[in-house]
């Protein structure tokens, strides 16, 4: 993976999240990916999990605003930074997200792991 391919699949990735498209966000993995949000919880497998996980985060997020920036590429894997922000459904509470994620990245151009780490500001 180059860096622009990655800014691009982390580009898209925004439009996805801004847009609320679970399906969408969803296919941009892999679909045997292994998607760890935290590092303490086992790991959501695979396309049908990662959908219902992205359906289930933004049914409680408005007026969302992403931005991404990759770190660092090595082969297949990135280092991404990305900001989130969005209105709370339903308390209308506003919270901004600051996130480092890394990807593995296969043959198709697609996250087969994903790890997150993040924090949260409300």
């Amino acid at each position: 993976m180059t860096r622009e391919e990655v800014q691009a699949w982390l580009c898209f990735l925004g439009q996805a999240w801004e847009e609320a498209d679970a399906e969408r966000a969803a296919a941009l993995f892999d679909p045997r990916v292994s998607y760890q949000e935290n590092p303490f919880d086992p790991p959501i497998q695979g396309f049908e999990a990662v959908r219902r996980y992205w359906q289930e985060n933004l049914a409680t997020q408005r007026a969302v605003k992403f931005e991404g920036r990759v770190l660092a590429v090595d082969g297949e894997v990135a280092v991404v930074n990305w900001r989130v922000g969005f209105v709370r459904v339903p308390g209308g509470e506003y919270v901004r997200l600051d996130g480092v994620s890394v990807g593995h990245f296969g043959a198709e151009g697609k996250p087969v792991l994903w790890r997150e780490w993040w924090h949260r500001g409300e």
